[in-house]
């Protein structure tokens, strides 16, 4: 145990937190939990070397403590949706690259850190009773399995810092990020709509046993307790399989009509394109793409279309989770340089941790599948 830090009440940095690297979880990598294995047992590779229980179980309560620290009392609420085994997993294959680099960390390192840490703070500094009482009734761990989580999740990093240390932004990238989330424009668009064509659609029995034959795997019931995976008979399910059918229908006939109008538009401006197609043109506000678009929903992907276009120019067909569409641009709204000027310095150090993170996240995905 580190007895020096139980004996200091001083601070200097503010602590950054345990987890300051947090990864969206793998699959489970399919390993049953560590809870109900033997604790000397095997439950696991990584890069070819064996997991015991018991490793797994120590990751498992490290990623845990560290939910914990970062959550508090909401922890209970989101647990259900956090994959702490994937997590787990994901902790050992980058403590096992770690090791690999020889990157260490020493005692004083794991010292400061505890001790700078708000959490464990009085009015004085750090305070030994704090810490002690955090960690016995809050985080329910010893100080040494603390302390080494502690220097484990240091060790991640460095990790981190290593791994994208080089990562550089350029002027340009960060004036078309800005532009990105700043920008705003305006376009007309026609569109077809799948909900515009659904209720047309009435499937005959025939058309939907047809379907359901071609298509029987889209309609595949999870196994539960009691039954193994199955798929229903036609009459069990024929009004989902008739809803199914209805639905790629009015999709299939939501594409050709704007197809059609895409092929009126080589020889029609816009809004005669439209009419000849009986669809109708509506114009927006300006926007940007972090927004929305009246019944249009995210605004991200006609923002992004848009923004390649000259000014009346017309796009390809472009779709979403509602229909296709075709965009014309309006206008582009100039962004204001002195607030470019302004906002720069600080936009640039989010965008460049944003991208830090991303660049960590294709490394971390690498190192699992050669882990595998």
């Amino acid at each position: 145990m580190l007895k020096l830090l139980r004996n200091k009440k001083t601070a200097k940095k503010i602590w950054i937190g345990l987890a300051i690297i947090i990864i969206p979880a793998f699959a489970f990598w399919g390993f049953g939990s560590a809870d109900k294995q033997d604790k000397s047992s095997v439950i696991g590779k990584i890069f070819g070397r064996n997991v015991t229980a018991i490793e797994f179980n120590n990751s498992l309560i490290a990623v845990r403590t560290s939910a914990l620290m970062q959550f508090g009392d909401r922890l209970e609420e989101i647990e259900k949706y956090l994959n702490f085994e994937g997590q787990a997993w994901e902790r050992l294959i980058l403590l096992a690259e770690a090791k690999r680099r020889r990157i260490r960390v020493s005692d004083q390192e794991v010292i400061e850190q505890i001790q700078n840490a708000p959490y464990f703070q009085d009015q004085k500094g750090f305070s030994n009773k704090i810490y002690q009482e955090t960690l016995r009734y809050v985080l329910r761990l010893q100080p040494r399995i603390y302390e080494e989580q502690t220097r484990q999740s240091l060790i991640l990093n460095k990790l981190y810092e290593q791994v994208t240390k080089n990562y550089r932004l350029t002027d340009e990238q960060i004036r078309q990020e800005y532009l990105q989330a700043n920008q705003e424009l305006s376009i007309d668009y026609i569109a077809s709509s799948f909900a515009d064509f659904a209720g047309s659609v009435q499937p005959t029995d025939e058309q939907i046993a047809s379907f359901f034959e071609k298509n029987k795997p889209m309609f595949k019931e999870p196994a539960t307790e009691n039954q193994p995976v199955r798929i229903p008979e036609l009459s069990e399910i024929k009004d989902k399989v008739r809803s199914a059918l209805a639905d790629q229908t009015a999709k299939e006939m939501a594409l050709q009509k704007i197809n059609e109008c895409a092929q009126n538009l080589k020889t029609m401006d816009f809004n005669r394109a439209a009419a000849a197609c009986k669809l109708k043109v509506t114009g927006t506000d300006y926007f940007k793409s972090t927004g929305l678009i009246e019944n249009l929903h995210s605004a991200r992907n006609f923002w992004n279309t848009a923004k390649n276009l000259k000014e009346n120019e017309t796009s390809g067909v472009i779709s979403n989770a509602r229909g296709y569409y075709l965009i014309k641009l309006k206008s582009i709204k100039p962004i204001d340089e002195s607030k470019f000027a302004q906002e720069r310095a600080a936009f640039s150090e989010k965008l460049l941790s944003s991208k830090k993170a991303e660049m960590f996240g294709e490394f971390v995905e690498q190192l699992r599948k050669k882990a595998q």
